[in-house]
């Protein structure tokens, strides 16, 4: 029998970012797929590593101010130098007070600085309020990566909603209703169920799928993060939704077609209501 011979090499951090840039060879690229079938560290680096790249490129541009905003910016600029240069231009001519004339050609630059300062407080207070929230949402993204895995297994591995509800109880502090399978939409079905944190809290993970698409859904207490009613976006070619009820909040994270994903959320939503 000729078998193929097993790689125990990891990729370095070279190779790993020369693959993820498209910068190997032909062979050197062969070599690299070859191992990553077979490598689920190696994996997983990739994707961590791909989803950095695409964060950073994407952080790099959040916070350019628009055109319209540098434009007008630009005119105010230009105004204002006109009226120093000369100041008989002004319908309200103020009394002329002896000041260095080095003053006025300091004031242009010094307008471009407090604008440029302005700016960076607006990126800063952005900045803020966005750390918590996609810093969870990468967090629930790692999650979902993670139960890609193939040697990822849920503690509980079933498709009955009697076996998975019983399962969480006195592992987590609330309570929350799963619907029979009769209620699920087209294709999507229950294969079972882990328990989980995010930011420290005890939250449920329910794996589905949906169409063949792997898709987790997490539930917490709706008191414990209300970051999470912000986290709706698409991160990496991953969908992340959000649902509340009165006592939860459900979030979904997946790469299934984004309108599959909100049905399933709709039929969670619905299920917590009381009969």
């Amino acid at each position: 029998m000729n078998e193929k011979p097993q790689i125990t090499e990891h990729l370095n951090s070279y190779t790993l970012n020369a693959f993820i840039d498209g910068e190997l060879s032909p062979a050197e690229r062969q070599g690299a797929e070859q191992h990553l079938t077979t490598c689920h560290a190696c994996t997983l680096r990739v994707l961590s590593a791909t989803q950095l790249k695409a964060a950073t490129a994407r952080a790099g541009h959040r916070f350019a101010p628009p055109p319209e905003a540098l434009r007008r910016l630009a005119a105010q600029l230009r105004s204002q130098s006109q009226l120093q240069t000369n100041p008989l231009t002004q319908t309200n001519p103020q009394p002329q007070t002896k000041t260095p004339a080095r003053l006025y050609s300091i004031r242009p630059a010094a307008w471009a600085a407090l604008a440029a300062a302005i700016l960076l407080t607006i990126s800063l207070l952005s900045w803020r309020q966005l750390h918590q929230t996609n810093t969870l949402a990468a967090e629930l993204l790692d999650q979902h990566l993670a139960t890609l895995s193939s040697a990822a297994t849920p503690q509980v591995i079933s498709s009955d909603r009697h076996t998975v509800k019983p399962w969480f109880q006195g592992r987590l502090p609330f309570s929350f209703n799963l619907p029979d399978t009769a209620v699920l939409p087209s294709d999507t079905i229950l294969k079972g169920a882990d328990l989980t944190y995010l930011n420290g809290q005890p939250a449920a993970l329910l794996l589905f799928t949906i169409h063949k698409h792997e898709v987790s859904i997490f539930l917490i207490q709706r008191s414990t993060n209300s970051t999470l009613s912000t986290l709706s976006s698409t991160r990496a070619g991953f969908t992340i939704h959000t649902a509340t009820t009165p006592d939860l909040r459900i979030v979904a994270v997946s790469d299934v077609n984004p309108a599959d994903l909100d049905n399933l959320l709709a039929v969670l939503v619905q299920i917590q209501k009381p009969a």
